[in-house]
């Protein structure tokens, strides 16, 4: 994945919230960039588990469908945007974000609970089997889990040290302390001594 710079960028959408654990999810989602919003530009979106279908629509210059798979996309970011040029107010955005071309990037969630957007940011990546990525303060996307191909990899765990006792069996099997004869088993109608 490339970790490219992000333009700075003001969410004036309002809050949306989609539902990851009943696909497929319908949102509509305002532009943000000046030039869509003076065009009038929505998108309407479907989520499902395999691809993303949208179309962004404007009174003006018509509609424009496209659909990706879901392998078209990096992952799915976690964002803190600002709702004005003074930085009064902040929201969290979850954001589908696109390999290729970041003007097809769908915000799937966005408020002001820093709480729901975690926990909204991690179902939508378990839901839709993308990877979690997070912005920081230069806006690059890093990811926020090591992996190692679909594993997560964390940090070795510790365990419990060698026990010289977890070598020997263990005395409720009737250890009798008496050598193992083979030859005595092969009795016929003898009961073979405890081991």
């Amino acid at each position: 994945m490339k970790q490219r710079k992000r333009q700075k960028r003001i969410w004036r959408g309002g809050e949306l919230d989609a539902d990851p654990f009943h696909l497929p999810q319908h949102v509509a989602v305002k532009a943000t960039g000046l030039v869509e919003r003076a065009f009038g530009f929505i998108r309407f979106a479907s989520v499902y588990k395999d691809a993303v279908t949208a179309y962004d629509s404007s009174p003006i210059l018509g509609r424009f469908e496209w659909s990706e798979p879901m392998s078209a996309f990096d992952g799915v970011a976690l964002r803190v945007l600002p709702c004005d040029r003074q930085a009064s107010k902040f929201v969290a955005i979850v954001e589908l974000c696109h390999a290729g071309n970041a003007a097809r990037n769908l915000a799937v969630y966005a408020g002001e609970d820093g709480v729901d957007a975690s926990s909204r940011w991690r179902a939508w990546g378990r839901a839709l089997n993308l990877p979690l990525l997070i912005e920081d303060r230069e806006g690059m996307l890093h990811p926020a889990e090591r992996r190692l191909g679909a594993l997560q990899v964390s940090n070795p765990q510790p365990h419990a040290g060698a026990n010289p006792l977890s070598a020997r069996r263990p005395l409720t099997f009737g250890q009798s302390g008496q050598p193992r004869l083979w030859a005595g088993r092969l009795v016929v109608g003898g009961r073979p001594p405890a081991y």
